[in-house]
């Protein structure tokens, strides 16, 4: 079913599906052939880009002879891959493609942030979240931006939920604290919040000071994501104007990753970064 949207789900079920394909030493063709899913289905299927139908996947484990215990995990992972998520309560405000990035972000166990003109979603104050989007799209109604702020706001139950938090590493650059959004309060209080978020045992917060000079990425900003199985690789995230972007090639997360750990030691030690933090904050009392 072209034009259907890729969930994490979707995207796991399909790098399953492929490896026993592959395992099974088939050709796409061979695969339709053997099971009698068409060779444009089985493509969508596997780079999750189809709606999944139990049947389907069925008679793709009886082609690839899948052995009872595989046949049992991967049924299983058919039934969660079609699970709605919580984003499409805010179907009529999602930016487009965005419903991809947040099963990404909602089945991922952390996140490597570097960011260089804007707070990162996760750890906005609601405040600042309004500010950012009105400045962002000056024409919207207020009632599409305030659900547009919801959205935003329940993204960060990811960092306090009870099982396994999701763990950020976030660096920002001096850029992010210097450019005032919103009110002079609005400002103040989003950089108290960032000062109590970075108490939280999974959260970390790097400042890359102007002084740091030329860096690693001064190509923009970008998001690593790294998932708890073993099984799913890490992918990229990069937001520009062109559209959301998803760099998920191995030597381009090694490229991205390697930026981010340069990135590391350009950046004020975490310690040093609250001390920065706190500077600012009384800059804007």
């Amino acid at each position: 079913m072209p034009g259907v949207t890729p969930t994490m789900g979707r995207r796991r079920l399909g790098g399953v599906l492929k490896a026993l394909r592959e395992k099974a030493s088939l050709t796409n063709d061979q695969a339709r052939k053997k099971s009698g899913v068409s060779t444009g289905k089985l493509s969508r299927l596997e780079t999750g880009h189809n709606v999944v139908y139990a049947k389907d996947v069925r008679a793709l484990l009886d082609a690839y002879d899948a052995p009872p215990e595989v046949r049992h995990k991967v049924l299983q992972l058919a039934a969660l891959a079609e699970e709605h998520g919580w984003w499409e309560e805010f179907d009529d405000v999602l930016p487009a493609g965005l419903d991809l990035y947040l099963s990404i972000e909602q089945a991922a166990a952390s996140l490597l942030v570097f960011g260089t003109s804007v707070v990162h979603g996760l750890l906005q104050t609601e405040d600042y979240t309004r500010a950012w989007i009105r400045a962002a799209d000056p024409g919207s109604p207020n009632a599409e931006l305030e659900r547009l702020v919801s959205l935003r706001m329940k993204r960060q139950e990811l960092l306090s939920r009870e099982t396994d938090p999701l763990s950020l590493w976030a660096i920002f650059d001096e850029a992010v604290l210097r450019r005032r959004i919103g009110a002079a309060d609005t400002m103040r209080t989003q950089v108290e919040h960032l000062l109590a978020m970075s108490e939280r045992p999974n959260i970390t917060i790097q400042i890359l000071p102007f002084e740091a000079g030329a860096h690693a990425a001064a190509s923009g900003p970008f998001t690593l994501v790294e998932f708890a199985e073993p099984t799913d690789p890490e992918i990229g995230y990069v937001d520009c104007a062109a559209g959301n972007v998803y760099p998920e090639k191995p030597a381009q997360v090694r490229r991205m990753k390697t930026k981010f750990h340069h990135l590391t030691s350009s950046a004020l030690t975490p310690e040093k970064s609250l001390l920065f933090i706190r500077k600012i904050a009384k800059e804007l009392a």
